[in-house]
């Protein structure tokens, strides 16, 4: 079956039949019509009776978070000239309509002058972590608030950034001071432990379940540390090596290997029961080490990576023309384009490109799947959405995204977008 590229959509070259003239809005239908008609000819559905959609009236300025249950909007405040700002929680939409649902506040709440909201994120009996920090003084808080009125239940220094059923692990950001690390129990902000360290970096390793098995920390110092998230204890301690003075040193989790990368030049593996050194390689301008399905992957400073074998950390292969990577599986990888910005299928083992997709923007994401998400923009009109595996299959065209300009994301199965007036569009997800 022939594709039709959704975003190249053109008008008619032969004459059209008389008829009467259209109002000012009879173009947009007409390419509306033209698109919705090629798009459920690539799925091979037919047009639903009704979908879940919704707008929410925010203003430009704003910022959207989607929960499990809610959808929640920082605002600046009306009327205000201060810079104050506020957030609003609406309800998520669960029914079908032919038109979409204009949302309505369920309370809202003032957010500190100064501050921006990193994180809103729900967790047990109702409730709602909202994350935030104060560049200008380098200061952070995390709140629990009531889900159904917005209610204030506590409030700690430092911003979550990880939580778990039970309680959470927070962090401090700040350039002046100490980092500060700290597990509360999420019910009533209870300290279990906190420690202060120089940290450079944080990272975790989680079991398959879920569960945090470790904390590790690179610390401007020098030192590697593994921590226990129960207690604090620190189980292993790798000190500085004899040339750190003269550098700085990160650290990231990938499987069994503690990988750190050391004035950009070095990575070194090491293993995180025991800090025992597994292998160390030279990696000009490297960056950040990630886990690549069985393969590391190493992002080289401006674009480029080295895909690095973790048993020994030989390059397997490198190329300076990626910009980003997407998704991995055990044989391929989803990555975009340095130059381009296209997204590409890789072979995981050579680095050959296998699939070339074309032009997409990616949908913001902050859950794993095995799939993502992908828009692009049809003029006049708003986005296709499309999804996207490492595979190496064409983009599976899922929606057309009507009025859409951009700056989607997508969580616990629904999409936003900016809309083109400033507000923001809300679309369950197609199975």
């Amino acid at each position: 079956m022939t594709l039709i590229d959704l975003g190249e959509l053109t008008e008619r070259t032969d004459p059209p039949v008389p008829r009467r003239r259209s109002g000012p809005g009879g173009h947009r239908v007409a390419v509306v019509v033209v698109a919705l008609v090629a798009l459920l000819t690539l799925a091979g559905g037919a047009p639903p009776a009704g979908r879940i959609h919704a707008i929410v009236p925010a203003t430009l300025g704003s910022d959207l978070f989607i929960a499990a249950d809610q959808v929640f909007t920082v605002s600046p405040t009306p009327g205000a000239t201060d810079g104050s700002q506020e957030l609003l929680a609406y309800p998520r939409p669960d029914r079908p309509t032919d038109a979409p649902q204009l949302l309505t506040p369920l309370w809202r709440v003032p957010v500190p002058p100064g501050n921006r909201v990193y994180r809103v994120h729900p967790v047990a009996d109702a409730g709602v972590l909202v994350a935030m920090g104060r560049q200008e003084t380098g200061t952070s808080q995390t709140l629990r608030l009531d889900a159904h009125t917005g209610e204030e239940r506590w409030r700690v220094p430092g911003i979550a950034v990880l939580d778990t059923p039970g309680w959470a692990l927070l962090r401090t950001f700040t350039d002046s001071e100490p980092t500060v690390l700290r597990v509360i129990e999420l019910a009533d902000a209870r300290e279990l432990w906190s420690m202060s360290l120089s940290a450079a970096s944080v990272d975790y390793r989680q079991r398959d379940d879920g569960t945090l098995d470790s904390i590790v920390v690179a610390t401007v110092d020098g030192e590697v540390q593994v921590i226990d998230p129960m207690t604090g204890t620190v189980r292993h301690r790798l000190p500085p090596p004899a040339d750190h003075a003269s550098g700085y040193q990160q650290a990231w989790v990938a499987g069994d290997l503690v990988t750190v990368v050391r004035n950009s030049s070095s990575i070194t593996a090491l293993s995180v029961d025991g800090l025992t050194q597994r292998w160390q390689v030279t990696v000009p301008t490297a960056t950040y080490v990630t886990d690549c399905g069985p393969l590391l992957c190493a992002g080289l400073a401006g674009g480029g990576l080295q895909v690095l074998d973790p048993a020994t950390g030989a390059v397997r292969w490198s190329s300076d023309d990626i910009l980003d990577l997407v998704l991995v599986d055990e044989r391929h990888v989803l990555a975009v384009a340095r130059n381009t910005n296209e997204m590409l299928t890789l072979d995981l083992d050579t680095g050959a490109t296998l699939t070339e997709h074309g032009s997409w923007n990616m949908v913001a994401r902050y859950e794993y799947a095995p799939q993502v998400h992908v828009v692009r923009p049809v003029p006049e009109v708003g986005l296709v959405l499309a999804r996207l595996d490492p595979t190496g299959a064409p983009a599976r065209r899922l929606d057309l995204l009507l009025d859409a300009g951009g700056d989607c994301q997508s969580r616990y199965d629904l999409v936003g977008c900016r809309l083109r007036d400033g507000r923001y569009g809300i679309w369950q997800l197609p199975d």
